[in-house]
């Protein structure tokens, strides 16, 4: 393996593991929810108790998060077979991420110490600036054409239209508005935009650049 392919390779690794990682960062952090009830209003649009939205919410994740959970059923909101099955499948994909973070995080740490062992982490400098980069033009176009970046990412990773929910029919979907997902994204891609100025600022101090 040549050293540019190794170098990128190794520093794609390292995206994988901050990506993963605050992918599962945000699934896990409920307050985040609780600070969108009360931004939006939540309680009031709905007419139910920002303690109910959060136990509904808790109940969401719980099933999301735990593959020995079969069934998915909220206190305050019916689901549609249609609804069950677009949860179902955010759950695989919940799942994926899970094994991608382990995974990512085992081989960036044996990485770091070889390289680190060897005097070749300035190898990942230039990639991992080049990924900041992309990660920066991403967030710009993130926040400017959210809606449509939306919807791709739901042609992507879904292929049907269950992720289009009937309010009538999945109600919990008036309570997770669009905005929820934009701040969950900017989360994780401002997290990764950070974890590559952090890592690279460390490189160059084990380096002495």
């Amino acid at each position: 393996m040549s050293t540019n392919i190794r170098r990128w390779s190794f520093s794609i690794v390292l995206a994988l593991f901050l990506l993963s990682t605050a992918i599962t960062f945000v699934i896990f952090f409920e307050p985040l929810f609780r600070g969108v009830i009360l931004l939006f209003g939540l309680e009031q649009h709905s007419g139910i108790s920002t303690a109910k939205l959060m136990e509904n919410y808790h109940v969401l994740i719980s099933y999301l998060t735990r593959p020995w959970i079969k069934e998915l059923v909220m206190p305050d909101f019916p689901s549609s077979p249609q609804g069950l099955f677009h949860f179902e499948e955010v759950k695989r994909l919940f799942m994926i991420n899970f094994v991608i973070a382990v995974i990512s995080t085992i081989v960036s740490l044996v990485l770091i110490r070889r390289l680190k062992k060897e005097r070749k982490l300035f190898l990942l400098l230039t990639p991992l600036k080049g990924i900041l980069y992309a990660t920066l033009l991403f967030v710009v176009c993130l926040v400017s054409f959210f809606d449509v970046i939306f919807v791709k990412f739901h042609e992507l990773f879904f292929h049907n239209s269950a992720w289009i929910f009937d309010p009538k029919l999945d109600p919990i979907i008036e309570v997770l508005p669009e905005e929820f997902f934009m701040i969950c994204f900017l989360i994780v891609f401002l997290w990764l935009v950070f974890g590559i100025i952090g890592i690279r600022r460390w490189i160059k101090k084990q380096e002495h650049f």
